[in-house]
Order: C-alpha cells, then sequence, then structure tokens
C-alpha cells in the first residue's frame, strides 16, 4: 500500500498487493488491483498471467482462457502462462489439451519443479496415471536433494486422489517454510 501512495502508477505494487489481498481472502479487491497493474503495464506477462490466475481462481475458465493466449501470442515463452492455461482446460476436462501446455511449460521452464507438479497432476486428473506415477518419483528424487518443494509432489498424489499423502506433503512444505502452498490451495481447492 505504501508503495502505491508513493507511486500509484506502479503496476508491480498493484500485482503484489492483488496477491495479498488474494491470501486475505478479498478477491474482489484482488482482481480490481491486478486490473489495475495490467491498465498500467499491459504487455507484462507476469501481470496478464496473474490477472488470467485470478480469473481461473473465481471460476471464471474462459477469459482465464482468453488471458493466457494473449500472453503466449506476445510471449511465448512464458511458462506460467502455459501453466495457467493448462489449469484452467483441466477444470473444463479438456485433459489432452491441458497436458499439452504442461508439458510446454515444463520444456520452457527448464523441468522447473513446479511445472512438473502442473504436468504430473495433469496425467494424474486424466487417468494417465504410470505418467504422474513416473514425475512423482522424479520429483521426490529432486526433493531429496532439496531441489524440489513439498508442495509440488502434493498436488501430485491431489490428482491421483491420495490425500493422506497430499496433506503429508502439504505439511512437510509448510513445515519447511514453504511459501507456495497458498496458490496450490487456492488454485486447486
Amino acid at each position: 500500500k505504501r508503495a502505491i501512495e508513493l507511486n500509484p502508477n506502479y503496476a508491480t505494487a498493484h500485482h503484489w498487493y492483488c496477491l495479498w489481498l488474494e491470501v486475505m481472502g478479498r478477491s474482489d479487491e484482488a482482481l480490481g488491483e491486478i486490473r489495475l497493474g495490467q491498465e498500467l503495464d499491459p504487455l507484462s506477462p507476469v501481470i496478464n498471467t496473474n490477472l488470467a490466475r485470478n480469473y481461473l481462481k473465481r471460476g471464471e475458465l474462459d477469459a482465464a482462457i482468453n488471458e493466457c493466449r494473449k500472453v503466449i501470442e506476445l510471449s511465448p515463452n512464458f511458462p506460467d502462462a502455459h501453466r495457467i492455461l493448462a489449469l484452467a482446460y483441466q477444470k473444463q476436462g479438456r485433459h489432452e489439451e491441458a497436458i499439452a501446455e504442461c508439458q510446454k511449460a515444463v520444456e520452457l521452464s527448464g523441468r522447473s519443479s513446479g511445472m512438473l507438479g502442473a504436468l504430473g497432476y495433469g496425467y494424474a486428473v486424466a487417468g494417465r496415471r504410470f505418467e504422474a506415477l513416473a514425475i512423482l518419483r522424479e520429483l521426490e528424487e529432486r526433493y531429496a536433494k532439496r531441489e524440489a518443494r513439498g508442495a509440488s509432489i502434493a498436488w501430485i498424489h491431489a490428482g491421483l486422489g491420495d490425500k493422506d499423502q497430499a496433506f503429508a506433503w502439504l505439511e512437510r512444505n509448510f513445515q519447511e517454510g514453504g511459501g507456495i502452498l497458498v496458490n496450490y490451495i487456492l488454485i486447486n481447492p
């Protein structure tokens, strides 16, 4: 709020304030802030993708998809736009399209653990258990080397329907100070 006071035209401040408002459960205000951030910096892939994520969280899937497509058109190598697009497709039951977008996100991110978690989740909810388990094993190996977060592993367990393991991994993530936990809960209730 102080940054916005000092410079009301600072798009990044509106973006981060949006994220805080979401965590506080103030989704309508959050949407207003991210829209203002987009108005101030209409070409920012981060801000536009977070607008799409906000729409996704609200269940406005067509709006989320449209925003992601705009980002991908302008910044085709921005992995998070592909991930959010995949999540919107999953919620519409368009699993193969979702998997293709997740695969692209994994490729563009250099196989980041967060993107692998999204892909593993996508495989799991699409009924592709073998592929989901392969990614789960990879992430568990990375986790043992401190190269992955427990939340990514939890996400796959949730997709596989193993709620006890999902909560166990979320708890581990929380105990280790994993701040990303909120995003998983917000997007994947």
